[in-house]
């Protein structure tokens, strides 16, 4: 195998991404992010042909986004917590508007580790051994992998070949989808 195909899915929308608040692991779908994701299955099913697994983010919002494509496509779902979206520590629960806009701008550089949480740097750390492993050892040379808009914003800057200090997220809708080509090691 000389390449593995990744198909990066956003999980659908949730209350929380419709209410602006940062999301706990816990949280699932809303009805229109389960109509999301039953679009996104239609569209791997055309797509995806030759997709073997899905790998999903253990958080319960990408979860039931890959459950909803495996019915469609009638493929195992295994969790990967190297997809999970950055853990926003203190801010988890809450709404964006309870912070003022300077704490917000402190959090997005790349380094700041927000109390309690993760950094996009420790992201990013994340993402790459993730890539690395795929690399080294692919479980399938076509994969869906669900994850979140923050994560896979991450994975497209490294992917790139950016550098950790110049990263900034860059605005995925919900379901949408974005595939990539890992030469194999």
């Amino acid at each position: 195998m000389t390449t593995v195909t990744l198909h990066l899915v956003r999980h659908g929308e949730t209350a929380g991404n419709a209410e602006r608040r940062f999301q706990m692991p816990d949280v699932p779908l809303s009805d229109t992010g389960r109509e999301q994701a039953a679009a996104v299955a239609r569209t791997l099913r055309d797509v995806a042909r030759s997709a073997e697994l899905i790998l999903a983010s253990d958080y319960a919002r990408a979860m039931e986004t890959a459950r909803i494509i495996a019915g469609e496509l009638a493929l195992p779902v295994l969790p990967e917590p190297a997809l999970r979206e950055r853990n926003f520590g203190i801010a988890r629960g809450r709404l964006y508007s309870e912070f003022d806009d300077e704490t917000i701008a402190s959090w997005r550089h790349p380094r700041y580790r927000i109390e309690g949480g993760e950094s996009w740097a420790d992201v990013h750390e994340r993402v790459a051994a993730f890539f690395e492993k795929l690399r080294r050892d692919p479980p399938a040379s076509e994969i869906i992998a669900v994850s979140h808009g923050g994560a896979i914003s991450v994975m497209l800057h490294h992917l790139a070949g950016g550098a950790v200090d110049a990263f900034a997220v860059q605005a995925l809708e919900n379901c949408a989808v974005r595939t990539v080509t890992l030469p194999a090691a």
